[in-house]
């Protein structure tokens, strides 16, 4: 079939009408947003290398929307208002957004080896130099330190090995997506097998075109163990060893838990799940399949006994609850919300209706427990009660160093998880934000719960932390100083970042506060000169 598509940018009348039409706008019209950003960009003060860096991510600006991949037409190519523009923008940003990707991995690299020289010339041990980089890097880019160990070290990978890779990723040959996806299928593989694949990347990366992330993964993985087969054995023993469990909040009182299993084990599992709830619903069971998949799974690991068709039969867990004694006590207000251990805020209707053995989200009275799987109580609550005003938790002190369970349980329950900015992993230690040895108190406004990673990464360098404006102790019954509002952290080479001291309970404002805001604003628009229509960004 003959092609009707032009060549050249040149062959098109359509084309050629639209660029001189714009030439005569830049010379008869207002001022250009364009030119202006370009005069500003131009006119900033920095060094050499500073404007080089801003040059490369103008250069690649320009690439990405004059000469973009995914459609017909780039950006300045087509009509204004039509389809084809509001498409042509959205695949230039992603195509500018692989570009970035590229350049954000080199940085990444040279960060490492900066800090790692600074470390040097501190006279820090080799063995210990750089090891605080993932976490300056983190509070940099406002991302965990966890996320930045794993993209730290894919980044290496990439640039170190990979350099046709790196250069795919900079023209937008490949996708952000897909060069996550290839690092990640590399982390065990040997740096020869890196550039073994590199190499196939680099003379033909259409062949990355249109591929998901999962399928492009499993491809890699494929090479590996046919590059790799000596080693198959132990990558697998290694794998194994990196299975774990974890729980995600989701939204309306529910959780996502997700198991990293061998294989077979996983697929064994779900047939068996699969299995019993068949059997379950061939009995006449009403939930639906997958909902009795997930009961079953919970059954097995929370109850020593009963029947799958009950389960959550007996207590075997205590899990720590916080709520105001108006929610737990009071009037059923659906507005009410409490704080579990370990998951985070949760309508407080769905706990006063779990203590009364009715199942979550209850709208009708339900005269018995048999009629539902979750009529009965599955755990011993401890509940902890905070001021409905303030939503603070009372304050304690000791004089140990080491934090006693109690008050380090508080301090559990008050984060939620790890302070470190960005950082969402589990509190595994109770930390002293002012350390012990410089006088910093065993006490509730003094402590922080912290993951190990950060807890030992805070004593590698000097990390300073600053507390901000302390709260109000109005209305609150905690004869000590409270926690303050946040405290502020900088890096040692100077990242910053403000981990805030969450209440245990957001307090809603009073509908007197929210008509003064709600003047406040009407007078200032009444003031205020009408805004221009929104354009897109």
């Amino acid at each position: 079939m003959e092609s009707t598509m032009p060549t050249n940018a040149g062959d098109d009348p359509a084309k050629q009408h639209r660029s001189a039409e714009r030439s005569r706008r830049r010379r008869v019209g207002p001022p250009d947003a364009l030119d202006g950003a370009a005069a500003a960009l131009v006119g900033i003060e920095a060094s050499p290398a500073a404007r080089l860096v801003l040059a490369r991510v103008l250069g690649a600006t320009l690439q990405a929307f004059t000469s973009t991949r995914s459609v017909r037409d780039a950006l300045p190519d087509t009509a204004a208002g039509s389809p084809g523009e509001a498409l042509s923008v959205l695949a230039g940003i992603d195509q500018l957004r692989s570009s970035l990707a590229a350049m954000d991995a080199g940085w990444q690299v040279t960060a490492e080896q900066r800090l790692r020289r600074a470390d040097a010339r501190r006279d820090v041990p080799s063995s210990e130099q750089s090891r605080g980089a993932a976490g300056e890097i983190a509070l940099a880019r406002r991302i965990s330190p966890a996320a930045s160990s794993f993209s730290l070290a894919s980044s290496r990978r990439l640039v170190q090995d990979m350099p046709g890779t790196v250069e795919a990723l900079r023209e937008g040959a490949l996708s952000e997506q897909q060069a996550s996806a290839v690092a990640g299928a590399l982390s065990t593989a040997s740096p020869e097998t890196c550039r073994r694949i590199d190499e196939m990347i680099r003379q033909d990366p259409q062949t990355l075109h249109g591929k998901g992330h999962r399928r492009l993964r499993s491809d890699i993985e494929e090479l590996v163990q046919h590059l790799e087969p000596g080693t198959s054995r132990e990558r697998a023993e290694r794998a194994a060893r990196a299975r774990h469990v974890t729980m995600t909040p989701l939204a309306d009182g529910m959780a996502r838990v997700t198991a990293i299993l061998r294989g077979l084990d996983a697929a064994a599992l779900m047939h068996s799940l699969q299995a019993q709830a068949g059997s379950l619903r061939a009995d006449g069971a009403k939930t639906s399949s997958p909902a009795l998949q997930a009961d079953l799974l919970v059954d097995a690991v929370l109850s020593s006994a009963g029947s799958p068709a009950r389960p959550r039969r007996h207590p075997v867990v205590e899990v720590g609850i916080v709520i105001t004694d108006s929610a737990l006590l009071g009037r059923d207000d659906d507005a009410e919300t409490a704080r579990i251990e370990g998951y985070g805020i949760i309508p407080a209707h769905i706990v006063r209706d779990t203590l009364r053995g009715l199942p979550p989200g209850t709208v009708h009275e339900i005269e018995s427990a048999d009629q539902h799987p979750d009529g009965e109580v599955s755990a011993f609550f401890r509940r902890l009660y905070r001021a409905p005003s303030t939503g603070e938790l009372v304050a304690m002190e000791s004089r140990s160093r080491a934090f006693p369970a109690g008050l380090a349980r508080m301090i559990r329950w008050r984060d939620t998880t790890c302070r470190t900015p960005w950082c969402n992993a589990i509190i595994r230690q109770s930390d002293h934000v002012v350390p012990h040895h410089r006088g910093g108190p065993t006490s509730f406004a003094n402590g922080q719960g912290l993951c190990v990673r950060c807890n030992l990464l805070k004593e590698l360098g000097p990390w300073h932390l600053e507390p901000l404006a302390p709260q109000s102790t109005a209305e609150t019954e905690a004869p000590e100083e409270p926690p303050p509002v946040a405290w502020a952290w900088t890096s040692p080479h100077g990242a910053q970042g403000i981990s805030r001291t969450p209440p245990l309970l957001a307090r809603l404002p009073a509908e007197d506060e929210v008509e003064a805001v709600a003047e406040a604003v009407a007078e200032a628009e009444a003031v205020a000169d009408p805004p221009p229509e929104p354009s897109p960004a």
